[in-house]
């Protein structure tokens, strides 16, 4: 966790796309990365600084909530950067059985222009408060973090996109690779 606070602490390079973090909560206290993207291309999986917290085929950063209790006193999913919001959906039931076609559960699509989107999946059922095509801010409320979807636990699933592409926001540079050298996409503090 102190290496999480310590990777979020670092600034991007200036002009470059940057994301504020996407939950309100204090990451090590009341939540903490549960999972990051897979960097590891072949069948197993490693995190972007080579170690455990991934799985394979893992296309997000799932930012967890301690118990359900939490997830039912409510913490909210803020809009990690402004845009505009392309996809919204509600009405999932949290810890219903897994719908095909409907692993992201409840959840927002944003679009920042210039090919970049954010998706935040598994929010908490009737807590989505945007529409399609509604203006955001950064650190706008979209909605709650929940258990909707394909999902084992409270948690947030946050999936970077460039182009279509996904990316990890901790190591934007390369998905093929852990441990590489680089400037991450979080804001600093």
């Amino acid at each position: 966790m102190i290496r999480t606070a310590f990777l979020l602490a670092l600034a991007s390079p200036a002009g470059a796309f940057e994301l504020a973090f996407p939950a309100d909560c204090s990451l090590g206290e009341s939540c903490y990365i549960q999972q990051y993207v897979d960097h590891d291309p072949g069948p197993g999986a490693q995190d972007f600084s080579c170690g455990g917290l991934s799985y394979q085929g893992h296309d997000g950063t799932d930012i967890a909530l301690p118990s359900v209790a939490a997830m039912a006193a409510g913490v909210n999913v803020l809009a990690a950067a402004a845009g505009s919001v392309k996809g919204a959906r509600d009405g999932i039931a949290d810890f219903a059985p897994k719908v095909p076609g409907k692993e992201c559960g409840n959840g927002v699509l944003v679009d920042h222009g210039d090919g970049w989107e954010t998706q935040y999946c598994h929010m908490k059922q009737g807590s989505v408060a945007v529409q399609v095509g509604q203006t955001v801010t950064a650190g706008a409320v979209l909605g709650q973090i929940g258990q909707s979807g394909m999902a084992e636990f409270p948690h947030l699933h946050l999936a970077v996109r460039q182009n279509g592409q996904n990316l990890d926001p901790f190591a934007p540079d390369t998905l093929t690779l852990c441990g590489a050298s680089g400037d991450d996409l979080w804001q600093a503090p």
